[in-house]
């Protein structure tokens, strides 16, 4: 004798048959170029910074930018949190307070932003914000300076211009690159804090977009679900290639991709 067909069990199909109609009507260029997303997203979390932020244009120009931000924002969390769990313990704190209060003020700031600044402009803008705090910290570098910046002018600057442009595009990497190079952290403190850093800015961000942007929605989840497992492959391969880099090789890399990213905001 069958057992009957209970309320739950139609709810479970009806889950299923709902999330796999979404799943569906995502084209396989789509996919292809979230799955990239995520892939790099996961490798920029645990040991290659900024490289997840050369995918941000190719994301946008599919999806559009704000919508873009709210479909990278669970992958970027879920690989937060493989970030924290390998480097929970190599965070230089002192740097962290420092960063995070005025990060706080530029997402708020951001938020508001969003809804009445354009997406194009304001993109531009960033990227050449973020050329003349890449100018600063190369002419650093250049001049031989080693004097860490101590004025609270610094921090303030770096930390709401973070927090504005991890609201537009996840985009803070570029002030938190310069925050966090211009202390001199060694290669695994600078990956530990920017893992503390980001994993509570981006919890902090997503109440905001769904309330405010509503740019995160179930099916938005739905399509993030299926990334999880290539976030977690970016992760290991991030956490492999990061251990094969010396502390000048990984400063350099850094930088580089953090100019690569701006370049690829401005076309």
């Amino acid at each position: 004798m069958s057992k009957p067909f209970s309320f739950k069990m139609l709810l479970l199909s009806a889950f299923w048959s709902n999330f796999i109609d979404n799943i569906s009507q995502v084209q396989l260029a789509e996919w292809l170029v979230l799955a990239l997303a995520a892939l790099c997203i996961g490798m920029a979390k645990t040991g290659i910074p900024n490289l997840g932020m050369a995918t941000v244009p190719l994301v946008a120009w599919y999806f559009g930018g704000k919508l873009s931000t709210g479909i990278m924002l669970p992958m970027l969390i879920v690989a937060d949190t493989m970030a924290v769990l390998l480097y929970y313990k190599l965070a230089e704190w002192r740097y962290y307070f420092k960063l995070i209060p005025w990060t706080i003020m530029g997402v708020l700031i951001g938020t508001w932003l969003g809804m009445v600044v354009g997406d194009a402009a304001f993109k531009q803008i960033m990227a050449l914000i973020f050329g003349g705090s890449l100018a600063f910290l190369l002419y650093r570098d250049y001049k031989g300076i080693t004097e860490i910046p101590t004025h609270w002018f610094f921090s303030a600057s770096m930390g709401i211009l973070a927090g504005i442009t991890t609201m537009f595009g996840n985009l803070a990497g570029a002030a938190t690159t310069v925050f966090l190079l211009a202390m001199r952290l060694p290669k695994w403190t600078y990956i530990g804090t920017s893992a503390w850093f980001f994993f509570t800015i981006n919890l902090i961000k997503t109440p905001l977009q769904i309330i405010f942007w509503k740019n995160i929605s179930w099916e938005t989840v739905q399509i993030n679900l299926c990334l999880v497992p290539v976030v977690i492959l970016g992760g290991f391969l991030g956490w492999v290639v990061a251990r094969k880099f010396s502390d000048q090789a990984f400063r350099r890399l850094t930088l580089f991709l953090a100019m690569v990213a701006m370049v690829l905001l401005l076309v």
